[in-house]
């Protein structure tokens, strides 16, 4: 019985991490959305990193844009700076593993393209250094953590209201594909989605 409390409560912290209204809400997720559809518009990159839990994520969301998420479409300029186990262990090797995603940040993005970066806690030293690199070569960026202080607070946070990984990472996907769903939606729009 211990164990059915145990699960019960977290199926109810479930719920009201999907019910809170600062974790979905539409207007937000609308206009995000609006501004990756334009990042993808001028021409430019999305790339989304993360660790553990939330490099599967980060590859995950970043395939609903060079696959599909609803809608077929074709590939959109989205990567992953998470995938390459060559770059991460020669990078961690050579430099520290504080700079892996940073070293890729300098290779791959440049001005007008969006970092976006997945951070249950919003202090891993690789999350952040890659975050400033970005910052450094005029790429706006993005973190997607828990409600937890951020030590960068110039950052463009969403926040989910929870302390608990897997509520925080269960959210963070249900982000991740309503801004797919709806940069489908508003590509139908603009005629940009074959």
């Amino acid at each position: 019985m211990i164990i059915k409390s145990e699960l019960q409560t977290r199926i109810e912290n479930i719920r009201s991490a999907v019910i809170d209204a600062e974790n979905l809400d539409a207007d937000v997720i609308e206009e995000e959305a609006e501004k990756w559809m334009q990042v993808l518009l001028n021409g430019k990159k999305i790339a989304l990193v993360g660790n553990g839990g939330s490099a599967a994520e980060a590859m995950h969301i970043a395939a609903e844009f060079t696959g599909r998420c609803v809608v077929d479409h074709k590939p959109w300029n989205v990567i992953c700076l998470n995938e390459s186990q060559s770059a991460i262990t020669a990078i961690a090797n050579d430099y520290g593993v504080e700079q892996i995603f940073a070293r890729q940040v300098q290779a791959h993005l440049s001005k007008g393209d969006l970092l976006v970066a997945l951070s249950t806690s919003g202090k891993s030293r690789n999350i952040l250094e890659a975050l400033l690199a970005a910052k450094n070569k005029d790429v706006s960026t993005m973190l997607w953590m828990g409600n937890f202080q951020s030590p960068l607070e110039e950052l463009n946070c969403w926040k989910v209201q929870s302390t608990s990984t897997p509520r925080i990472q269960e959210i963070h996907l249900m982000w991740g594909h309503l801004i797919a769903e709806t940069v489908e939606l508003m590509m139908l729009n603009v005629n940009e989605i074959l």
